[in-house]
């Protein structure tokens, strides 16, 4: 049995200190057959094309949909973590070309239907609940990528989250690289975190307030699955974890736990930070992505002034999602965001200050769209993930 106590314990946890800061990366693409790009490809054969070690030590992970997540180890700085990952994408890069396949660093598939390929009771129980509930849930499963950065809290981490949270909308937007369903084209927002957003808003919306109040959204988030008879099964009554702490048949420490891994907020305390809202990226992206959530996060200089220049947006959040670099206070902000990390690295890490500057000319101030996303993905073919 567990108590509302108990997850406000559990919940404090998730915010520890850290010295030094690390910082490490989920990198995931969608897998396609570079003769047929509406084939679906199974969750096991992307599981066996991608096995076997890997020149930096990164592990691989397959989503519900067959997509692919490289996993890394945590680095001591965004450097090493970019050299790292561009290794083992190089590796499973050539294995899945040796099999026919391409790895698309696309934050939604435009052209297949959500299919669930890999078969476990959690992916199963979590169907059935989104099948119930939000047909977005099975898109957001199936069809979705991201570039998750993993960071460590640093000494302070009040100001750390409250940093995060200022900038989180603007490099959303910054960094979005999701077709539009019809697959017809880019838009200026995420379409993946517009997909997420409408997934089930209790377990999607962005966690407000300082660290105090993420045990208020643990309560707060419908149940998804529980613990019955040692498997997963899916709660489809719409109750949310605290309300069915009130029951006759309470959540058990082990639901606890278990719901925990349910909640996908943009921003999620996990004893580090999990920054969730990047769409899945390429070589380029990820450099600049990574660079500037380390500069914002680590550097008290340029977290304050990123801050700043963020908070100054109303409605950050709802303005992102909705429109992203098409409202140009969204744009300005993550324009003048990367120029501050690209100065931040230009004496440390000049090729992550070189990649801030390339994205912030090309994708976030550029006036030429990219082209169809039917067209990149035809590309992609012959493309380097």
């Amino acid at each position: 049995m567990t108590a509302e106590t108990d997850v406000i314990s559990r919940a404090a946890e998730a915010f520890p200190p850290s010295s030094p800061t690390r910082v490490g990366a989920e990198v995931e693409w969608l897998v396609f057959d570079r003769e047929d790009l509406r084939k679906p490809i199974p969750a096991e054969q992307a599981a066996g094309v991608a096995d076997g070690p890997l020149p930096a030590g990164g592990a691989i992970t397959i989503e519900p949909g067959g997509q692919v997540e490289l996993v890394t180890r945590p680095f001591p700085d965004p450097v090493e973590l970019v050299d790292a990952v561009a290794a083992d994408t190089a590796e499973l890069v050539r294995r899945f070309q040796g099999h026919g396949l391409a790895l698309v660093s696309l934050g939604l598939d435009p052209i297949r239907p959500p299919r669930r390929t890999l078969d476990t009771p959690r992916y199963e129980a979590m169907e059935k609940y989104f099948a119930a509930r939000s047909p977005a849930g099975l898109q957001m499963m199936n069809l979705t990528a991201s570039f998750q950065i993993n960071i460590g809290f640093g000494p302070n981490p009040g100001v750390t989250w409250r940093r995060a949270q200022a900038v989180a909308p603007v490099l959303m937007a910054a960094f979005a690289n999701s077709p539009t369903t019809d697959g017809d084209a880019f838009q200026s927002a995420s379409c993946r975190q517009q997909i997420w957003a409408a997934t089930d808003p209790t377990r999607t919306r962005p966690v407000c307030g300082g660290p105090e109040n993420w045990a208020t959204y643990v309560l707060n988030a419908n149940l998804m699955l529980r613990w019955r008879d040692h498997r997963i099964e899916p709660q489809l009554d719409e109750l949310t974890f605290g309300e069915c702490l009130q029951n006759s048949d309470p959540p058990t420490r082990g639901d606890l736990e278990l719901h925990l891994t349910t909640l996908f907020p943009p921003l999620k305390p996990r004893g580090y930070l999990e920054v969730r809202m990047l769409d899945a990226l390429p070589a380029s992206g990820r450099m600049a992505a990574t660079a500037t959530v380390w500069a914002v996060l680590t550097d008290p200089d340029v977290g304050d002034a990123a801050e700043a220049i963020c908070r100054a947006i109303p409605d950050a959040w709802c303005r992102a999602t909705q429109a992203g670099l098409d409202d140009p206070a969204v744009r300005e902000a993550a324009a003048a965001v990367l120029d501050l990390a690209a100065r931040a690295s230009s004496a440390t890490a000049p090729s992550l200050a070189d990649a801030c500057k390339t994205w912030r000319d090309e994708r976030v101030l550029s006036p030429n769209p990219p082209k169809p996303v039917v067209q990149l993905v035809d590309r992609a073919r012959e493309a380097v993930a």
